[in-house]
């Protein structure tokens, strides 16, 4: 990898950014940010483009992103220019002239041989189909507050007061938390006023407790925000990525542990709570023994 990729790569960690989501900050590809990392500069886009893509990114990383420029190559090759087209030859006149006696001379034998029709009816266009008629809707349930849908289309809250909906066959479905969906067929043929009694869902019965987690020889980090982690033991890389806000991640110890937010990790030895690993923003490796 080249300096120019090498320092993008390392200010990204230290943020504790996955390629993805940097991406999404600057509303670019992925693929862009991969090949300005690993300086594939013939994947990249014309050199302006991609100088502007640069800029961009340096700054989001917080770097200054004029050195980076610098490192990055001056000219780039251009594809082969296409070979110039042949210049058509222009008819003589005199064989345009005969060209066009001889179209006339077809067009007018057309005229006088072609087939005319004996008689021309005229049909009546069908007359416009009538709208359908539009009936006020009103839904209540018991408990309020359940998300009404029409057909697929949803309409607001119970209590609901909907406007002029067309009528005829329709399917009502009533949703709230807590409780079992309502689904009924209903006939609109003129104002409708509906009122349903929503049924609660049985409670699942109480979890049982864990078991109990052998803590000897183990190290758990708790993800208490958002943080890059990257875990190795000896040579051998162990965890690397984002984890989610909430997940627990084990390992046997030793392990070497490197948080690009040591802030937002929470480490638990051997059944110990150590606190958050380090300071919330300053990337920080430690060694578990």
């Amino acid at each position: 990898m080249c300096e120019l990729g090498e320092r993008l790569r390392r200010a990204r960690e230290a943020k504790g950014l996955s390629l993805k989501e940097a991406a999404e900050r600057l509303a670019l590809k992925a693929g862009v940010l991969e090949a300005l990392e690993a300086c594939r500069f013939e994947a990249l886009p014309e050199p302006p483009l991609a100088r502007g893509y640069l800029r961009r990114y340096a700054l989001l990383l917080g770097l200054d992103p004029e050195p980076l420029l610098a490192l990055y190559p001056s000219t780039s090759e251009l594809p082969p220019s296409p070979p110039a087209k042949p210049r058509k030859r222009s008819l003589p006149l005199g064989l345009l002239l005969a060209l066009f006696f001889l179209l006339a001379l077809g067009y007018g034998a057309y005229l006088l041989l072609r087939p005319r029709p004996v008689q021309v009816v005229e049909v009546a266009p069908p007359p416009p189909s009538k709208p359908p008629e539009r009936y006020p809707l009103r839904v209540v349930s018991e408990p309020p507050g359940a998300r009404v849908y029409l057909d697929g289309f949803y309409l607001g809250q119970t209590p609901l007061e909907s406007p002029p909906v067309e009528g005829g066959k329709r399917v009502l479905r009533l949703e709230l938390p807590g409780y079992e969906p309502l689904e009924a067929e209903v006939l609109l043929k003129g104002p409708l006023t509906l009122s349903y009694r929503l049924k609660p869902l049985p409670q699942p019965p109480p979890a049982s407790p864990p078991a109990p987690v052998e803590e000897k020889g183990k190290l758990v980090l708790k993800l208490e925000g958002r943080s890059w982690l990257r875990v190795r033991q000896g040579d051998k890389r162990l965890y690397e990525g984002i984890p989610e806000v909430g997940a627990e991640l084990s390992f046997d110890l030793p392990v070497e542990v490197r948080a690009g937010n040591p802030g937002a990790v929470r480490v638990i030895l051997e059944g110990q709570d150590l606190g958050p690993m380090g300071e919330p923003g300053k990337p920080l490796t430690k060694s578990f023994p």
